[in-house]
């Protein structure tokens, strides 16, 4: 009776053991290998949790087919609120491997993850969210998804590295701050499709030397190129209608600018001046007569050369 009780007891910690293992495999569905180092994760459908966060040293992300988003914080560092967990979670990130499969990536999802220096965005990838990859300052280059129509707030702000970023085709709007501080930028060429580049998008980009805008741009925001002090170089677009104040303000190496037809408004120290107040030395305005551009170039008294 005794030799039958305890086999009953063995049999039932065992089932119960298997429910356990069971239940935390349906809820994590992740795992990890201590040797390369690598967190694999398969989820079918949207990442909402983030049930990894106790793996401390994980340098390489695989994320496998089936995964359709990233949620907010789901590999970046949590500012507000954080217990220190997360630190060394994020600070040893070096690579991501995105599926096919995925549509978004969502607020601050790779935030902080300062060893990051390589990851894809699969073409799938329509959405990506505000401040997603802010300081990720191993990251060198980056080719933006054919789907993506907009990037948002802070996108990657602070990537002191990225030297090189491949526009796609239906890019429309960069926003706020999406590439300030940027310091090793040294060329753009921003896609026909764009409409909008938002307030201090290239903001503290020391080393840009060239600006090209193609096609559609109607606005350019305050202080858009603020500070890149080595910007030398802009072409505009045929139809900019606007260019708002201090758009190129601490701009000491521009030294002269066409301005086309089409604009309209030219907002306060927007163009040639290296310092608040602080004229450029020789800043060449050349515009057609009756326009915003003669009109600034008068008011500021710079000299003005007439086209056409």
């Amino acid at each position: 009776m005794k030799k039958t009780f305890i086999l009953f007891l063995t049999f039932c910690i065992m089932l119960t053991s298997i429910a356990v293992i069971s239940a935390n495999a349906e809820e994590a569905q992740y795992t990890y290998d201590s040797k390369t180092k690598t967190l694999t994760i398969s989820i079918n459908g949207k990442m909402k949790d983030t049930p990894w966060e106790h793996i401390e040293y994980p340098e390489h992300i695989v994320l496998k087919k089936g995964v359709t988003s990233i949620c907010n914080y789901g590999f970046g560092f949590v500012c507000e609120g954080n217990t220190g967990k997360r630190q060394n979670y994020n600070d040893r990130i070096k690579t991501i491997k995105l599926p096919s499969t995925v549509k978004s990536i969502g607020n601050y999802a790779f935030s902080f993850c300062k060893k990051l220096n390589k990851i894809n965005l699969p073409n799938s990838v329509k959405v990506i969210g505000e401040s997603s990859f802010e300081w990720c300052e191993s990251l060198k280059s980056i080719k933006m998804p054919s789907s993506l129509k907009i990037l948002k707030y802070g996108t990657f702000e602070e990537c002191c590295n990225l030297k090189t970023v491949k526009f796609n085709k239906k890019l429309q709007e960069i926003n706020e701050n999406a590439f300030f501080t940027c310091k090793k930028l040294s060329k753009i060429s921003l896609p026909g499709s764009l409409k909008k580049i938002g307030d201090s998008a290239f903001g503290n980009c020391y080393n840009l030397k060239t600006v090209t805008l193609h096609g559609n741009v109607k606005t350019i925001g305050d202080c858009a190129f603020v500070n890149c002090r080595k910007l030398s170089n802009v072409k505009l677009s045929k139809k900019i209608k606007t260019i708002k104040g201090g758009a190129f303000i601490f701009c000491s190496k521009l030294k002269k600018i066409t301005i086309p037809k089409s604009v309209k408004k030219i907002g306060d120290e927007a163009l040639g001046y290296k310092d608040v107040k602080v004229k450029t030395k020789g800043f060449t305005i050349k515009g057609y007569k009756g326009t915003a551009a003669e009109k600034y170039a008068k008011k500021n008294k710079f000299k003005f050369v007439a086209l056409g």
